[in-house]
């Protein structure tokens, strides 16, 4: 499993310990810092964690701090994390089980160095348990969705569709972009589903739609999100695809959407065919 790992000074000791029990398990972790229990500013190691899970570049996160409170708010402010603050075994399980907790955060101050291990073990191991948890986690998810389920037409549009764009760059940024400020108003970074890749395609996730892009040539897919199930993606059939998809994109279907899937891991979602 890839993990992202980061914690303040406070943290430190505890980081280093869980960082070496992963890597001895055979996960591959990426240390967000910070690196010394040189006093720092825990929002700086804590978002970067946080960003790297929610976009899907690692699969898990783990923060560390004193008492692990400040961390699991650092991380929460992110769209898309559900992190848990975890103080024994019960907490870890129940995380996982009930809440889907894709983050887990840890107070140092607060807990014996076993009890550290034996709740990221647990955590780890732990299946999510789905049923009438999947609803709540996507009210989690989805705080802006009934808004913006008016703004896009939402599960009340009558025809899924997908459309060739000439969009540039500017106005591709994700909701949780645009909504991004410090208090001073100032833009910082945030969650950003919309990725360059070694292949040179793009893809841009958000509430209305999907855009897939490769330089200027772009598809746009639907989005519906939901409340109480998974988002649905609208995407064309294979007699649709071949129909109406343009020459560019014929004959790579299962590329394209192959590639959008593995953008979507963090998301739950389904996709739906018209």
């Amino acid at each position: 499993m890839k993990i992202a790992i980061g914690s303040d000074h406070a943290g430190f000791h505890y980081k280093e310990m869980i960082k070496e029990y992963l890597e001895r398990e055979g996960h591959e972790v990426k240390d967000f810092g910070t690196f010394s229990d040189e006093p720092v500013d825990y929002p700086l190691y804590i978002r970067p964690v946080a960003v790297s899970v929610a976009g899907g570049d690692y699969e898990r996160g783990i923060v560390l701090g004193g008492s692990g409170n400040g961390e699991a708010m650092a991380a929460n402010r992110i769209k898309g994390i559900r992190c848990a603050l975890c103080w024994n075994s019960e907490s870890a399980v129940l995380a996982r089980r009930h809440n889907n907790a894709n983050m887990i955060s840890i107070g140092e101050r607060m807990i014996s160095k076993e009890d550290a291990i034996e709740i990221v073990r647990l955590w780890l191991e732990t299946p999510f348990e789905g049923g009438r948890h999947i609803p709540r986690i996507r009210m989690l998810d989805d705080t802006e969705a009934s808004r913006l389920r008016r703004g896009f037409g939402g599960q009340g549009s009558q025809k899924p569709e997908y459309r060739m764009t000439e969009r540039g760059d500017r106005g591709l940024a994700t909701f949780a972009e645009a909504s991004a400020t410090r208090e001073d108003g100032d833009h910082v970074p945030s969650v950003s589903s919309r990725k360059k890749d070694k292949d040179d395609f793009n893809v841009v996730i958000s509430f209305g739609y999907i855009l897939y892009s490769e330089g200027k040539k772009q598809i746009e897919f639907k989005v519906d999100p939901g409340l109480k199930g998974p988002t649905i993606i609208h995407v064309p059939s294979l007699d649709t695809w071949m129909k109406d998809i343009p020459e560019w994109a014929k004959g790579r279907r299962e590329e394209i959407i192959g590639r959008l899937e593995k953008r979507c891991k963090h998301m739950i979602y389904e996709f739906e065919e018209f």
